[in-house]
């Protein structure tokens, strides 16, 4: 979930307070198999991912299996720039096994109100301002207390780290899986710093980021990683001068860095300065090279790059998030889109499925 701003951390004590919700079992629910991979979830896509001409709601009175991913379709000429409303459009999940479902309207952009979990079991979705997990492999679903906002999966897909306003920041819990606990946690968050990572529901992992016009440019990010319990707390570094020459991370209004994977990493967007001649007028401005560096949040070694193709000229990648090893790339060009996944080590793309146009895709973890 690439969305909350949180964390500084803070030592002190937790209780564990235990909010349950009643849950219906069902004889029709599919028996929950070993932990799947993200590269197993995403291997049953068909060839060419195209939207049900007459679209079948999610059931309620049946399993459907594992979530692959979620996506929609923008309409680019559907913001009313009179009132400033964003267009709603039907969201899709599709599972492991290529079948898809409706799951409601959302938002074209700006909007998080659903999601999938790492491992693909649980579908996370906001309704009338309270977050539901629906167990995608059988029919239980619990509710998240109020006044709670989902802010990271845990790795192992196990948890979900939730945030609470308090003051001028926040307060974390997890909520555990399958069983619907909320423990609080001996951390608090702040806007200055935003969580990255909820390593197997255990550690958490947040870097500190100076948004707006006046921010100067990371050149290296350091990320903090400590217990939920606040007794241990360790760092690593990803230095983006070493690995693409002279280039920050970008600094847009929320900087395009995602956590995640297995083994669990942190990768950043990282764009390169370029000078541009006095004599170049400013619309003919070139786009400057674009890579992806990653750093293990165990071993605090490089997790690799990967040198993006840049928009221009009808074609470009853009970075969705991880699968295990792998990162997840939305590749567009004049003859339609492309899920691809890349291999940091080569820099090798497989294709996962072409995508329609206008595309927006959302996948587990994220």
């Amino acid at each position: 979930m690439a969305v909350a701003l949180a964390g500084v951390l803070v030592g002190g004590a937790a209780g564990v307070t235990v909010w349950r919700t009643s849950a219906t079992r069902s004889p029709a629910s599919a028996e929950v198999a070993a932990p799947v991979t993200a590269r197993e979830l995403l291997a049953g896509l068909p060839g060419r991912l195209l939207p049900p001409a007459t679209p079948t709601a999610l059931p309620t009175d049946r399993a459907v299996g594992r979530g692959a991913l979620l996506y929609q379709i923008n309409d680019p000429d559907g913001f009313d720039v009179a009132t400033g409303a964003l267009p709603r459009r039907p969201m899709y999940l599709v599972t492991a096994s290529s079948e898809q479902f409706g799951v409601g309207l959302a938002a074209t952009m700006g909007e998080f109100s659903q999601a999938l979990s790492p491992d693909g079991r649980w579908f996370a979705q906001r309704r009338d301002g309270q977050w539901w997990i629906r167990d995608l492999t059988g029919i239980t679903e619990r509710a998240v207390p109020p006044g709670y906002e989902l802010r990271q999966w845990s790795t192992d897909g196990r948890a979900l780290l939730l945030g609470q306003p308090s003051g001028a920041g926040e307060v974390y819990a997890a909520f555990t899986l399958p069983g619907g606990g909320l423990r609080p946690l001996a951390l608090r968050g702040t806007p200055g710093r935003r969580m990255l990572a909820f390593l197997d529901g255990r550690e958490l992992a947040t870097a500190e980021f100076n948004v707006g016009p006046n921010a100067r440019p990371h050149r290296q990010l350091t990320i903090a990683i400590q217990d939920v319990d606040g007794r241990t707390a360790r760092s690593v570094s990803l230095a983006t001068t070493q690995q693409v020459g002279s280039g920050d991370i970008r600094n847009a209004l929320v900087p395009l860095v995602r956590g995640g994977g297995d083994p669990p990493a942190v990768w950043a967007l990282v764009t390169r300065r370029e000078e541009v001649p006095t004599a170049q007028p400013e619309g003919a401005r070139a786009v400057p090279p674009m890579t992806l560096v990653g750093v293990d949040l165990r071993s605090g070694r490089p997790a690799g790059r990967i040198d993006l193709v840049v928009p221009g000229g009808g074609e470009g990648e853009s970075f969705l998030g991880l699968a295990g090893t792998e990162v997840l790339l939305q590749r567009w060009a004049a003859d339609g889109g492309e899920l691809v996944a890349a291999d940091p080590a080569t820099g090798r793309r497989r294709v996962l499925t072409s995508l329609p146009d206008h595309a927006r895709v959302i996948v587990p973890g994220d």
